[in-house]
């Protein structure tokens, strides 16, 4: 009887662990695909405003807060990007989020 429960135990936690995987690897995938990951799926912006607008709205996968730790300016193709740089203050994970500033007036 002892060996059944034992047995049913680790049962359920290695479908724990998987399903937890499994929405671990489903989170992965949608972050990938968020506005701002990169320069190719970059925020267009009209005024400098709307970042902190929008990176008030975001948090982390973890559904930790996200601080800013600095902001840069890159250029590409023609085109200007503001990346802000931000760390999760629970899990430590860094991003960055690319708006483009082509068409902010200077």
């Amino acid at each position: 009887m002892t060996g059944l429960l034992l047995a049913l135990a680790i049962i359920a936690a290695v479908c724990a662990s998987g399903l937890r995987r499994l929405r671990r690897g489903r989170l992965l995938r949608a972050a990938a695909q968020r506005p701002g990951v990169s320069a190719e799926r970059a925020i267009a912006i009209r005024s400098y405003d709307e970042i902190d607008e929008h990176l008030a709205r975001r948090w982390c996968l973890c559904g930790g807060y996200l601080e800013r730790s600095g902001e840069g300016t890159r250029v590409s193709d023609g085109r200007r990007f503001r990346v802000a740089r931000l760390r999760c203050q629970e899990c430590d994970r860094v991003d960055e989020v690319f708006f483009d500033t082509t068409e902010v007036a200077d």
